[in-house]
């Protein structure tokens, strides 16, 4: 598959982004701005309420729409950030991710935590890529192994080709890695702990 020039790989990012933008977008609107309207709502009432199992139960509403806002802004969190891939490591934000978005049990794993850390930037790139490439099937696989200098994501019977491939690849090779498929079901990426001299470094 030829690598498309820099320019268009530049607009891809950039709908890529804006899109997320927007689902985010949606989803605070739609999702936690009605939740938070429900809950002040029923904060009203509850002033006004005269009978005191109503009350009772009025406050459990709130508390149950409250819980729901928080699972609602804790998913957004992990989908714009995930908290384990800085805590605790990369085996450990694509497990988070695989449990939060598939069902348990569509999903074989191996994710044990690799010898050495990898790069921060390397290693947000790995757990992006496999988020992109994380697609419902019937029964996926995804494994994470040590390669001696560098390490490798592969995920087996995965669903369709993501229209943003090139996009990955191209990343991928900015930091001397390199993302291959075979017919859109089985995806290796391998990529380097640290920064190569495909990477661009700070003159400072």
């Amino acid at each position: 598959m030829p690598t498309p020039p820099p320019s268009a790989l530049l607009l891809q990012l950039f709908r890529l982004q804006e899109a997320e933008r927007a689902r985010v977008g949606r989803a605070l609107h739609n999702q936690v701005g009605q939740a938070l309207s429900a809950i002040k709502m029923g904060a009203h009432l509850i002033q006004s309420e005269e009978d005191a199992a109503m009350r009772v139960e009025d406050l459990h509403e709130i508390i149950r729409a409250s819980d729901e806002t928080v699972a609602i802004l804790r998913d957004l969190h992990a989908t714009l950030h995930p908290p384990q891939l800085d805590a605790i490591g990369l085996d450990a934000a694509l497990r988070a991710e695989i449990e939060r978005r598939f069902e348990p049990g569509t999903v074989a794993s191996r994710l044990d935590p690799l010898p050495q850390a990898p790069d921060a930037a390397i290693a947000l790139i790995a757990f992006r890529i496999g988020q992109a490439l994380m697609r419902p099937s019937g029964a996926m696989h995804v494994a994470l192994d040590d390669d001696g200098d560098g390490f490798v994501l592969t995920l087996h019977d995965v669903t369709g080709e993501p229209a943003d491939i090139a996009l990955w690849q191209a990343l991928a090779a900015t930091v001397g890695g390199c993302l291959d498929g075979e017919g859109g079901t089985r995806w290796r990426l391998r990529l380097p702990y640290g920064p190569t001299s495909a990477t661009p470094t700070d003159p400072a």
